[in-house]
């Protein structure tokens, strides 16, 4: 429990530092000028890659009462490339084939076996 506890607390850390990123970049935009890094946030290699994004349009949600709707002009940012955040690590992909290969050998040997080699042991 004290482990998973521990772990909690890093990863709310972790997402409290990428929110004042965010934060950052948010000022950044709407003043025009880059953003000033301090060291206790971001270091140049810990600098996460922003996504590209296209700005849609959102319909308001059907149970959204007159008070909760959104504006009409609302925009949320949704990602251009979805695949990119899920795709699998080139040595998993290798490690998949190789496995699927080995299985489809593996069965077709079993198969041949049953159909020639076992009525001959049988007699």
């Amino acid at each position: 429990m004290d482990q998973s506890l521990e772990e909690l607390r890093a990863q709310r850390e972790l997402i409290r530092k990428h929110l004042e990123w965010i934060d950052q970049q948010l000022a950044a935009a709407e003043t025009g000028k880059p953003s000033e890094r301090t060291s206790e946030t971001t270091s140049p290699s810990e600098t996460p890659e922003a996504p590209k994004a296209s700005p849609v349009k959102t319909a308001p949600p059907a149970e959204a009462t007159e008070g909760t709707a959104a504006p009409e002009g609302s925009k949320v940012f949704v990602n251009d490339d979805p695949e990119r955040l899920h795709a699998p690590a080139p040595v998993d992909l290798t490690r998949a084939k190789i496995g699927c290969l080995a299985l489809f050998f593996l069965s077709s040997f079993l198969f041949l076996f049953l159909l020639f080699g076992l009525p001959y042991l049988m007699d």
